[in-house]
């Protein structure tokens, strides 16, 4: 086998600033450029040198450290269409919030403009050339709309990233299908646990929906907004009750319309954000919340965005409910809510006690155990690496990955494997 040097900067043993170097023949790619939310040492330490960087998908645990590699290196960047879209404006909110709370500046929105200059668009299934023996192609990851697995063939050599990952198909995209290759690198966010059935998950959350309008109350759902957002405005459309959208997910809905092939049907997508009212201002958020309604706002682990606003007006109102529908890190107000039952505001550090009724669903865009398994016999690889899971999933995805590859590697920040 061919000699090759994989670095892990970041996302090994932990989710969050995904960032691996492969070395080949003098030629140095990078896969991810990501950035640890809410954590002091949430940046990888970059490379002296990058040739290329390859960026799965928009969100900023994989595209938030991209403008600052770009402005050491000023390096071609692949990636689909949507991906850099929507980076470019996650990584625009990055730099503001930086701002906002006088932190450290990492780049600018000129470094982001900059680097546009040197962002390639890929298709998916097109193969792109990076040196004579050195090739990739994308892969539909059924992560986000855009998000990608990505096939690297180097010399007769394959290595199959896969990115974060999801193969079941929910209400935005259909489920992701891998190809074989020699080498597999690996997410395990959810490495130890399998989720729910989807269906059954869908039916408790607009059951609760339901009951909390039934009784009066405001139902204050949580949000990512890539993705979550459009995926729960599918999920409620037929409820007849008022469903306000508000936050970045407008903007990020906005987007996914524009590129309608990313998606499994972006007419159902055009009908849920029709239904949708669009809020724009406070004197409209203050009126959604004078009779019983659906708000579907950011963020989804309540660390800023207009769902605070709601939750200070309704933290005493037992009939309402503020529902979560994704993981919360520890660390978030949204762990807080659903193991302590505050949250804590940010402008003063003074804690909020929450007595609205508080509801989470796992509606999680990776692949949960039993995916990862299927993923790791459909490629058959020689090697694998377990990247992008805390130690847990991820020591028990690569005690099962033993059974069918020659090496398993479980790596950790800072961890340089030569093969």
């Amino acid at each position: 086998m061919i000699k090759i040097k994989f670095s892990f900067h970041g996302g090994a043993r932990e989710v969050g600033r995904s960032c691996i170097q492969i070395e080949f023949e003098n030629f140095s790619l990078m896969l991810d450029c990501g950035v640890k939310l809410r954590q002091d040492d949430g940046c990888p330490v970059l490379p002296e040198h990058t040739d290329a960087l390859i960026l799965s998908h928009a969100h900023l645990d994989h595209s938030g450290m991209v403008p600052a590699l770009y402005r050491k290196n000023r390096l071609p960047i692949y990636s689909t269409d949507i991906t850099f879209e929507i980076s470019h404006m996650l990584q625009r909110d990055s730099v503001k919030i930086n701002k906002l709370r006088r932190e450290k500046e990492i780049y600018t929105n000129n470094d982001i403009n900059e680097m546009r200059k040197s962002e390639i668009c890929v298709n998916y299934g097109e193969k792109v050339k990076l040196r004579k023996n050195i090739s990739f192609e994308m892969i539909d990851a059924g992560h986000i709309p855009g998000s990608a697995s990505i096939l690297i063939e180097m010399d007769d050599l394959k290595i199959l990233y896969t990115g974060d990952i999801k193969t079941v198909d929910t209400y935005l995209q259909r489920g992701a299908r891998v190809p074989r290759a020699d080498i597999l690198i690996i997410e395990s966010t959810y490495g130890n646990k399998i989720h729910p059935n989807r269906k059954e998950l869908e039916r408790e959350f607009i059951d609760v929906v339901d009951e909390t309008l039934r009784r009066k109350g405001i139902a204050v759902i949580a949000a990512f907004a890539v993705g979550r957002t459009q995926e729960v405005l599918m999920m409620l459309r037929n409820l007849s009750y008022p469903i306000y959208l508000d936050g970045m997910g407008q903007d990020i809905t906005r987007i996914f319309m524009q590129y309608p092939k990313y998606l499994r049907n972006p007419e159902l997508l055009k009908e849920s954000a029709r239904t949708a009212r669009w809020i724009t201002n406070n004197e409209e958020r203050r009126k959604a919340i004078l009779k019983p309604s659906i708000i579907v706002t950011t963020a989804g682990m309540l660390n800023g965005g207009p769902i605070l606003r709601y939750i200070q007006k309704l933290k005493n109102d037992k009939k309402s409910s503020v529902i979560l529908t994704g993981y919360q890190v520890e660390g978030t107000n949204g762990r807080l809510l659903m193991e302590n039952g505050y949250i804590v505001d940010e402008s003063n550090n003074k804690k909020i006690s929450v007595k609205m009724e508080k509801h989470q669903f796992d509606f999680s865009a990776h692949a949960g155990r039993n995916s990862l398994e299927r993923i790791a016999r459909d490629v058959n690889p020689e090697i694998a690496f377990v990247v992008h899971g805390d130690q847990e999933p991820a020591t028990e995805l690569g005690k099962f990955l033993t059974t069918i590859c020659e090496k398993v590697y479980v790596p950790e920040v800072g961890d340089v494997i030569e093969i």
